[in-house]
C-alpha cells in the first residue's frame, strides 16, 4: 500500500506541470438546446501570449455575439495570464462543434470536441398551469385574404407571474397587421391574454406558422427566486390559393366617381374624385391611371382609411384628380377589376363617363360632308380665298415686292409688340389672381394650368400636401411672383 501510495505522490507531482501547462479548455454553456435557443460556446487558455480562432460560424452556424475577458492567478508563486473568449451562435440541428487550434505561447494547442444536442419545442397541452395556443379561422385562403389569428396565454389563478415576454410573431411571404390586445379576463380558473393579428398572404403556397414561444417568470412565494420558463404552442398549417387571371386584390368592394363640376374655362383645372369602399385587400389597391392624350392629368397619391367592421378588414379608398383641358373633352369611366371572395368569381365595376363643357377654348372645326353620285362621302372644308396679285410691267413688280417686303416687317415689328404686350397682361392678370387667393386650395387651382413649369410644380406639390394630407407648407406669394416674372405664359 506504501509502494502504491508513494507511485500515485510521484505521478501527480509528474502531472502537476502538464495540468499547469496543458492549459486550453473548451466548454459550452448547455449541450441540449431546445430549437431557437441561444448557446455559448467558450474558449479558456492561460499563458503570456495567446492567440484564438477568429470564428464568423460555428458549423454553419452565424456566430452572432463574441466576448473576451482576461484575468490573473498567481500558482505557488508564478503569475499567470489567464484568458477566455465566448462565441454565441443559435443551434439548428444537432451537431458536433470540432476541435480548434489555439496559438499559447507560440505553441500549437487544440480544444476538444464537443457535441450539442438541438430538442424541438413541446408544445403546452391543456392540463399545464401555464399554456400558449395558436388559433386561425381558417387554414385555406386566397392571396391577399385576411386570416385572422389569435394567440392566447392562459395560466392559473393564483399563479404568481411577474413578467410575461411574447416574441414577435412572423411568418415570411405575408403581411402582418398587429390589433388591440385584449384585456386580461379570467375563464374556468385560468387567467386569459388575448392578442390578434390579421395575415394577409401575399403568394401562394404551403406554408407553416411555427410554434410560438412566451418567456414566463414567475416568483416562488417561499425563496422569493425568480424563475424563467419557456412556453410553446403547436404548429399550425396553412394553404394558400392564387386568384384567378393573376389577379392581387380580393374582397367585395363598391366604386364610385364624381366632379367638382361639368363647366370650366379653358385651362382650369376639374377635380374627380375616386372612391372604393369595400372589405378586403383594400391597402394592395393601386393608383388609377387616366389615358387622356389631349388634357393634362395631375394625380394626387391615394388616401386608405382602414378599420374592422362585422369581423372584417375592410377600409376606404379616395383618389383625386385634376384635368385640365382648352376645349370639350370627357373623363372615361373608371374599371375596378377584382376576385369576389363570397361570390367565387371575378367582378368588374366601373364608374360613369363625365362629359366637360370647356367655355373659352379652341373650337373643333367640323367638315361639311356631302355625297356625290356613287354615294361616297365627299369632306368640304371651307378655305380663305387666297389673294392672287396681277403685274403689267416689271417697275410695278418691283415696286409691289418692296411693298410686299415692308408689309411683312410691320407685321413682324406689330406681332412682337403685340406678343409683349399680351405677355405683360397676361403676367398682370396672374399677379391679381394669385393675390386674391384666399386659401390653399383657390390658389392650387391657378396654379395647375402652369403646372409643366418645374418651379410652379414644386409649389403645387407642396398645395397639395397641405389640402390632401393635411400638411403645413408656407408658400411666399413674393417668390410666386418672382418666379411667373420670367415665365413665358404663353
Amino acid at each position: 500500500m506504501n509502494k502504491i501510495s508513494s507511485l500515485g505522490k510521484i505521478l501527480f507531482f509528474i502531472f502537476i506541470p502538464i495540468m499547469i501547462f496543458a492549459n486550453v479548455t473548451a466548454n459550452v454553456d448547455k449541450i441540449a438546446v431546445i430549437k431557437g435557443d441561444s448557446a455559448t460556446y467558450t474558449i479558456t487558455a492561460s499563458g503570456d501570449d495567446i492567440e484564438f480562432p477568429k470564428l464568423s460560424n460555428i458549423e454553419g452556424h452565424p456566430v452572432i455575439g463574441t466576448s473576451t475577458s482576461t484575468s490573473i492567478s498567481i500558482i505557488n508563486g508564478n503569475m499567470q495570464k489567464v484568458k477566455k473568449v465566448s462565441y454565441t451562435f443559435t443551434p439548428k440541428y444537432t451537431f458536433t462543434i470540432p476541435n480548434y487550434s489555439i496559438i499559447v505561447d507560440g505553441k500549437e494547442q487544440q480544444t476538444e470536441p464537443i457535441k450539442i444536442v438541438v430538442k424541438q419545442p413541446t408544445a403546452s397541452t391543456p392540463n399545464d398551469d401555464v399554456q400558449l395556443i395558436l388559433k386561425v379561422d381558417k387554414n385555406e385562403a386566397y392571396v391577399g385574404e385576411a386570416i385572422k389569428t389569435t394567440i392566447l396565454f392562459k395560466y392559473k389563478v393564483g399563479l404568481n407571474i411577474i413578467d410575461i415576454n411574447l416574441e414577435d410573431f412572423k411568418i415570411n411571404h405575408f403581411w402582418i397587421k398587429s390589433l388591440e390586445q385584449s384585456k386580461p379576463y379570467e375563464e374556468n380558473e385560468f387567467v386569459v391574454i388575448k392578442q390578434d393579428y390579421l395575415l394577409f398572404p401575399q403568394l401562394a403556397g404551403d406554408y407553416t406558422i411555427d410554434k410560438q414561444l412566451i418567456n414566463v417568470a414567475t416568483r416562488e412565494y417561499r425563496t422569493n427566486l425568480t424563475r424563467w420558463q419557456k412556453v410553446f404552442s403547436k404548429e399550425l398549417k396553412l394553404k394558400i390559393k392564387p386568384l384567378p387571371q393573376n389577379l392581387s386584390i380580393q374582397g367585395d368592394y363598391t366604386i364610385s366617381a364624381s366632379v367638382d363640376k361639368l363647366q370650366t374655362k379653358a385651362n382650369e383645372p376639374v377635380n374627380l374624385t375616386i372612391t372604393i369602399k369595400g372589405s378586403g385587400n383594400i391597402d394592395d389597391i393601386e393608383e388609377f391611371k387616366l389615358d387622356m392624350q389631349n388634357e393634362v392629368v395631375y394625380s394626387t397619391k391615394p388616401k386608405i382609411d382602414t378599420y374592422i367592421k362585422d369581423g372584417k378588414y375592410s377600409g376606404k379608398f379616395i383618389q383625386k384628380i385634376s384635368i385640365i383641358g382648352d376645349k370639350d373633352f370627357t373623363i372615361p369611366s373608371i374599371e375596378f377589376k377584382y376576385f369576389d371572395i363570397k361570390n367565387k368569381k371575378v367582378k368588374t365595376i366601373k364608374t360613369k363617363p363625365f362629359d366637360i363643357k370647356v367655355k373659352g377654348g379652341a373650337k373643333t372645326i367640323t367638315p361639311n360632308i356631302q355625297t356625290n353620285q356613287n354615294n361616297t362621302e365627299v369632306k368640304t372644308i371651307q378655305v380663305a380665298p387666297k389673294i392672287v396679285y396681277k403685274y403689267k410691267t416689271e417697275d410695278s413688280y418691283i415696286k409691289y415686292i418692296f411693298g410686299l417686303i415692308g408689309l411683312i416687317i410691320g407685321i413682324l415689328v406689330t406681332y412682337f409688340a403685340l406678343k409683349k404686350s399680351s405677355k405683360k397682361e397676361d403676367t398682370r392678370e396672374l399677379y391679381i389672381k394669385i393675390k386674391k387667393a384666399k386659401n390653399d386650395k383657390e390658389l392650387y387651382n391657378i396654379l395647375l394650368p402652369y403646372s409643366h413649369n418645374n418651379k410652379i410644380v414644386n409649389i403645387i406639390k407642396k398645395l397639395q400636401e397641405n389640402i390632401y394630407n393635411k400638411g403645413s407648407n408656407k408658400v411666399n406669394k413674393e417668390e410666386l411672383y418672382d418666379i411667373i416674372e420670367d415665365y413665358d405664359l404663353k
